[in-house]
């Protein structure tokens, strides 16, 4: 087997969109305002919310340093969201929205329907690590929150298991010969424990202290594409 460090794939760097005001545009719970100042004071109060969510904490946050960071009067904040938790209710679920929108989009390329099987695991591993890399404030704090709200952990996890069927469902095509449901099976597994190591390095603020275990650390993600295609049985291609 060629070793995944081989592998030409830059894992941990998915562009995925970094804007809040673009994730609020995705929420079903708010509708963006005509008004150019409107929606200008509407974009800070999220951009505002998701720093000091992310940096801070939900709870530790009140709405008058929202208000404050963002700019705006707090009775601005109050027009628009009734209270914290709607604020980051909004933010979660629009940018829920859009992530897998984006993972959606990233499997149903054109390139990803034409990958061979390993190139779909590097795949696979990429969307977790650059997640992490890119949201790890959010994520963070909805991994803080689901500890204590039965419907955040829910909904999380069914974003999980949304994601590693997606896996799924390209692998299984690509390997007809292949158990399916086996092959489900393991891919289901293989995004829980990648993802649950993923997690537990990014929760500190400081971030794991162990030695390679950074989410930034291009080798923890090679190791773990070199541990997810053991796991699969599956080699990487010759080429690589």
């Amino acid at each position: 087997m060629t070793k995944a460090a081989t592998m030409k794939t830059d894992l941990g760097a998915l562009p995925f969109e970094r804007d809040p005001a673009i994730w609020l545009a995705n929420s079903s719970n708010y509708a963006v305002p005509r008004q150019q100042r409107s929606r200008l004071a509407l974009e800070r109060i999220v951009a505002a919310a998701v720093r000091l969510f992310a940096a801070k904490g939900f709870e530790a946050t009140p709405v008058s340093e929202i208000a404050a960071e963002a700019g705006v009067p707090i009775g601005t904040v109050y027009q628009r969201f009734a209270d914290k938790s709607a604020i980051l209710q909004t933010i979660i679920e629009g940018f829920r929205t859009l992530r897998m929108r984006e993972i959606r989009d990233l499997c149903d390329s054109e390139q990803n329907r034409h990958a061979s099987p390993a190139e779909v695991v590097a795949l696979h591993v990429n969307i977790v690590f650059s997640a992490f890399r890119t949201d790890a404030g959010l994520l963070r704090l909805i991994e803080r929150s689901r500890l204590e709200d039965r419907a955040t952990h829910l909904d999380q996890s069914n974003a999980n298991a949304e994601v590693a069927d997606m896996i799924a469902d390209l692998l299984v095509m690509k390997l007809p010969g292949r158990d399916a449901a086996e092959l489900r099976r393991r891919v289901f597994y293989a995004h829980s424990i990648i993802r649950g190591a993923v997690v537990w390095a990014a929760l500190p603020d400081c971030g794991e202290l162990g030695e390679g275990l950074q989410v930034s650390d291009p080798q923890f993600a090679r190791a773990a594409l070199d541990m997810a295609l053991a796991y699969l049985d599956l080699d990487q291609p010759a080429s690589d």
